[in-house]
């Protein structure tokens, strides 16, 4: 199994990380618990795979500048596996999702300014499907809601009758498909881009 190129510490990669975590800092500030739905099982049914993402991250505010993230997600039936990186490849934290709950299992930071719960759970709000959601969210006030249209997918959360998110999935052209998620109880959109190759097995975040 071959590791992914993360590149070296630098300057630029120092900058960059303490104002992405400032920005999602500022973001959960004014949601002192943030909305948490009913858990999905933590495993993936089928062969394991790895997805890379590109995170844009823009606030609702726009005196905050957006910043940009990398992630490598790893999908198994044992669970999920997240590594957050800068653009320039610095590896910032690892999180993972399994039996044992979420977690962080690295970081260049002795304290994450965001629970990995809550940033597990986003991810997943835009890759399970409506079936797996539904079933998480059987006998609770949380509810999905697919539906689907010209440019792709529109996903809307809630719990009861407040939006929590919505996931819009953007596949045409199909060489731009993207999700964008907009996040209402903490006010930002992440704009969830695909980058490299995805689905190869044998790569290990």
């Amino acid at each position: 199994m071959t590791a992914l190129p993360f590149l070296p510490h630098s300057l630029s990669a120092r900058r960059l990380w303490p104002c992405a975590l400032l920005l999602i800092l500022a973001l959960l500030a004014g949601c002192s618990a943030p909305a948490m739905a009913p858990r999905t099982a933590p495993g993936w049914e089928g062969e394991a795979q790895t997805l890379k993402r590109k995170l844009t991250i823009t606030p609702f505010d726009d005196a905050r500048d957006a910043q940009t993230l990398l992630s490598v997600i790893r999908l198994s039936p044992e669970g999920l596996r997240v590594v957050i990186a800068t653009p320039t490849g610095q590896r910032l934290v690892t999180l993972i999702r399994d039996d044992e709950g979420a977690r962080y299992t690295q970081s260049i930071m002795d304290k994450p300014p965001f629970p990995a719960k809550w940033f597990v759970q986003r991810l997943e709000w835009s890759l399970r499907s409506e079936a797996e959601l539904q079933d998480a969210f059987q006998g609770s006030a949380w509810q999905v809601r697919d539906q689907r249209f010209e440019h792709g997918r529109v996903r809307e959360i809630l719990d009861g009758d407040t939006l929590i998110a919505r996931i819009d999935t953007i596949n045409t052209p199909v060489d731009q498909t993207h999700d964008v998620l907009t996040d209402f109880q903490i006010g930002y959109r992440m704009v969830i881009t695909p980058f490299g190759d995805d689905n190869n097995a044998g790569e290990t975040p």
